[in-house]
């Protein structure tokens, strides 16, 4: 069950990246997820990046994931950041049942030679926090990966490799999921019946979230990835379409594929991995578009994102 505790209470954080361009946002301040908590039945413990260039390295960033950080805390778990690189002693030192990477751009490099400047970008992941983040999932870790659409999940690409995860850094679009006038991605409603959520999957099927079986899910503008099928937690409907950016600035198809999913989860290993390319599908934010307000999405009534963020955390930390 999820209410509100009272007026919501608003406050303006500026610009956001959103398709092809920027639309204004707030945040809820208010809204609290109601749920049967597991806390003192576990010793779990959470490790968050916030030594590269995620969502954690604004200055908004914690408060528009609030009910996201309250959920985890109220579980039982003990929630820690990290400014330090995510390679081996960091991951040994800290033991983290989980490990969170919210955001991965890619960083951007001006190399000067006289008076030309060449452009490069460069995933903010060196090798070895790919190897050792690999490794630790391998040995019995989980990851949870949130990308976006271009480009707000670039950097990430190596870390994807790593994991046999096939990326189209784009726009994922549907005909029958228009946006809300503000670019090319798709704003998806996903429901059992439209297919678009997969109760076969454990992070579903499970029901780890007060016996609920999460049935609407909101989905606003990311990117698609794809694996295997059976991994699938949220797929993309037949026929969807990856918009890549070009070289000129400009926008191109590259391809449509009945293969794309905008979350998916699987064992690797003695861990797991989830990955999800809707980075604010959690956030405590409201988009205000042409002079609606659109919640993203935890806190929207008429959603189970919330269920569906427990279910994602306990089945990550094997907490069943």
């Amino acid at each position: 069950m999820k209410i509100n505790l009272g007026i919501v209470i608003l406050i303006m954080i500026g610009n956001i990246s959103f398709g092809q361009g920027t639309v204004e946002a707030e945040f809820d301040t208010i809204f609290q997820y109601q749920f049967k908590s597991l806390k003192d039945t576990h010793h779990k413990k959470i490790l968050i990046d916030q030594a590269h260039n995620t969502i954690y390295s604004l200055s908004y960033g914690k408060e528009t994931a609030r009910e996201m950080l309250r959920i985890m805390r109220e579980d039982g778990f003990n929630v820690l950041f990290t400014h330090n690189t995510l390679d081996s002693i960091n991951l040994k030192e800290t033991k983290p049942d989980m490990l969170v990477l919210h955001g991965m751009p890619n960083d951007k490099i001006i190399l000067e030679s006289g008076e030309k400047k060449e452009v490069m970008y460069k995933s903010p992941l060196s090798d070895a926090e790919v190897i050792d983040i690999t490794k630790y999932v391998y040995e019995g870790g989980s990851l949870f990966l949130f990308l976006s659409h271009f480009p707000g999940g670039s950097g990430a690409l190596p870390l994807l490799e790593a994991f046999s995860i096939k990326f189209r850094d784009g726009y994922a679009y549907h005909p029958n999921f228009p946006g809300h006038n503000c670019g090319l991605c798709s704003h998806f409603l996903m429901t059992s019946k439209n297919g678009m959520i997969n109760i076969n999957h454990p992070v579903i099927a499970s029901r780890l979230s007060n016996d609920i079986l999460p049935d609407t899910i909101k989905f606003l503008c990311g990117a698609a990835i794809f694996r295997n099928p059976e991994d699938n937690i949220l797929p993309f409907p037949k026929n969807t379409i990856n918009f890549t950016p070009t070289h000129d600035g400009s926008i191109d198809i590259e391809e449509s594929s009945d293969s794309y999913a905008g979350m998916i989860g699987f064992n690797f290993g003695a861990g797991r991995v989830i990955v999800c390319t809707d980075q604010g599908i959690f956030r405590s934010l409201d988009l205000l578009i042409d002079g609606e307000k659109i919640p993203v999405t935890i806190h929207d009534p008429d959603c189970d994102n919330a269920d569906l963020f427990l279910n994602s955390i306990r089945w990550l930390t094997k907490l069943q």
